[in-house]
């Protein structure tokens, strides 16, 4: 084997060939993701990418690793990327990503993969059928350049696990995001929000709300509130503390009626996630 620390600045340029066994089907979409962590953990970090959860695990060596992400038959990786993810934390990377990994490996918290950046109204149409995606680019020209708010593509790669890890950890909340991203959606595709996407302000937040979200849904609908107040007065050349219109006060109820789970709904919510903290397919079945 070659000298690792001249090998693992270049282990990037192996990226375009992880992606091109997973568009083949030698990897699924869960090995794709882990091996992608871990090429990026080892190209940044070298030996020091990992450490043990505990000491009753063996250290991380780098060649070991080196040879599971080089492997002739990737597809033989999985047991072994499924025990790496759950024994050792890697360096700079929260636990909420490594269980992301372990539970979309396991095949219970469903993922898209997708190799470009998805425009909201695609991500909410995802939430609402009860999943997410998640963006790898692997292009060498590419990966190291800003992607949206992010410095490079493992940043933005690392927010979307995040989000997974908000929209599938807790059963009730998994419920309860559903539900509202799809009274939304119902509502976006009735062209509900159609004159409000004309205000710049406006459109910003609310792609925010549809694709970059995930939270309690009454926190959602109170933001969803905010943003329609700023609506009404931007529009009417108040300030951010005037009191609203009487009409504009029924428009703003209205419109939450229409697009957002009410207080009410939220102990059905609670309802239809009894069936463990896994079994999401079920979950949503009962939506």
């Amino acid at each position: 084997m070659k000298n690792l620390s001249e090998v693992t600045p270049t282990l990037l340029n192996r990226l375009p060939h992880l992606a091109a066994c997973w568009r083949g089907g030698e990897i699924d979409a869960a090995m794709f993701a882990a091996m992608y962590l871990l090429t990026w953990q080892m190209a940044l970090h070298g030996p020091q990418f990992a450490s043990r959860k505990s000491k009753l695990y063996p250290r991380p060596e780098i060649d070991e690793w080196f040879d599971l992400l080089t492997a002739a038959q990737p597809a033989r990786s999985r047991e072994r990327l499924l025990n790496g993810f759950e024994r050792y934390q890697f360096r700079g990377v929260i636990g909420n990503i490594s269980t992301v990994i372990v539970q979309w490996l396991r095949g219970a918290w469903p993922l898209i993969v997708h190799e470009d950046i998805p425009p909201p109204r695609s991500v909410l149409a995802w939430q609402a059928r009860g999943t997410r995606t998640v963006t790898m680019l692997t292009d060498g020209a590419r990966i190291h350049q800003p992607v949206l708010h992010k410095r490079n593509a493992y940043e933005f790669f690392m927010h979307d696990l995040e989000h997974a890890y908000k929209f599938f950890y807790a059963p009730a909340l998994y419920a309860g995001q559903c539900a509202f991203f799809q009274k939304l959606e119902a509502a976006v595709d009735c062209g509900v929000f159609a004159k409000y996407l004309d205000d710049v302000g406006f459109k910003e937040k609310f792609y925010y709300l549809m694709s970059d979200m995930n939270t309690h849904p009454q926190h959602s609908r109170q933001y969803l509130r905010a943003i329609l107040i700023e609506f009404y007065l931007r529009a009417a050349g108040e300030a951010m503390t005037a009191p609203l219109t009487v009409s504009a006060e029924q428009e703003i109820e209205d419109i939450l009626h229409v697009a957002t789970i009410t207080p009410l709904e939220a102990p059905l919510m609670r309802a239809v996630s009894t069936h463990g903290d896994n079994n999401y397919a079920e979950t949503l079945r009962d939506l």
